[in-house]
């Protein structure tokens, strides 16, 4: 019979080839892993996306995860190299659960469900494959394929955000001019004196400003895709009442006299008991809902020195 030779303190006993026909059972190895069974996390297998001889790369509830190979040798080399795609993949992760809730989830569930899913499998297969170039020893490309994947996945995102941004703004505008419609037949005046057919209708302008801008400016509006849609609606919705609130304080500023010189030239107008050209206040008020910095450039202007030593000159 074979016999190891005797080592002495110090020296590092002498190791042989590994075989791995011959290894010690495992817990759980490479062909244990099925679709519908457990994973050795306990998480269901859903899927296999990529399945070869040294690992496999499995979709769960929890995402896309590789198996790796049953050497050990090979094992320790593959995860080494899944480590180099971590932040990649943790973006990857960040994005696609944005992705997946609609923007209109009531419309999704009777529309848009099928297409969601085929999208979801198109991104997660895409990942699947640089998982398995960085597994085969080509990082690099694994990198640059996994970066290429994120910008596809973030203009997609940001392109809903931009279709969410706009159908928010639509329905406010119209639930705004509804509203506006009802106050403009009214003959009611408030005892502070408001003119409410003029404040409605300034309102009115505002938003539909902000629409206009809105339609404008979608196509090469800035979009973050790391927030999640809701946000999006928030964005919207604070753009219409911007537009709105600004339109609102441009009336108000030329029926108190303040902004009256700046947007006349002069001084010499009716009084505003006579009441406000309405062409002349939709247009103003439209632009004042289209330009975010209209109404804060000319109160700046209304408020600074210069203005001010022209107007006692």
């Amino acid at each position: 019979m074979g016999h190891s030779e005797p080592h002495t303190k110090g020296q590092s006993a002498p190791t042989e080839p590994l075989d791995p026909d011959n290894y010690p059972p495992m817990e759980f190895r490479m062909a244990d892993l099925q679709v519908g069974a457990a994973d050795p996390r306990g998480r269901m297998v859903l899927e296999i996306l990529w399945a070869v001889n040294e690992f496999k790369i499995y979709k769960t509830t929890n995402g896309i995860s590789p198996f790796f190979s049953d050497v050990p040798t090979e094992a320790r080399t593959q995860k080494l190299a899944y480590l180099e795609l971590g932040s990649g993949i943790a973006e990857f992760n960040h994005l696609i659960q944005i992705l997946e809730p609609p923007f209109i989830p009531f419309i999704s569930k009777i529309f848009i469900n099928k297409t969601s899913h085929e999208n979801l499998v198109y991104y997660e297969r895409e990942l699947a494959r640089c998982i398995a170039q960085a597994l085969l020893g080509q990082v690099e490309q694994a990198e640059a394929s996994l970066a290429e994947l994120l910008d596809r996945l973030a203009a997609r995102i940001s392109n809903r955000g931009r279709v969410a941004h706009l159908l928010v703004n639509i329905v406010l505008v119209l639930l705004i001019i509804l509203a506006s419609m009802v106050l403009l037949q009214s003959d009611y005046v408030s005892k502070f004196g408001f003119n409410f057919q003029e404040i409605s209708l300034a309102i009115m302008m505002g938003s539909v400003g902000a629409l206009f801008s809105t339609t404008v400016r979608l196509q090469s509006m800035a979009v973050d895709p790391s927030v999640t849609q809701y946000m999006h609606w928030v964005y919207a919705f604070q753009r219409v009442i911007v537009g709105a609130l600004g339109a609102l304080i441009l009336y108000f500023g030329f029926q108190s006299g303040v902004l009256r010189d700046l947007l006349t030239g002069s001084g010499n107008l009716p009084p505003s008991t006579v009441g406000i050209n309405p062409y002349w206040l939709s247009f103003v008020c439209l632009l004042a809902g289209f330009s975010e910095r209209l109404v804060p450039n000319l109160l700046e202007a209304r408020t600074s020195p210069e203005y001010g030593a022209e107007a006692t000159s």
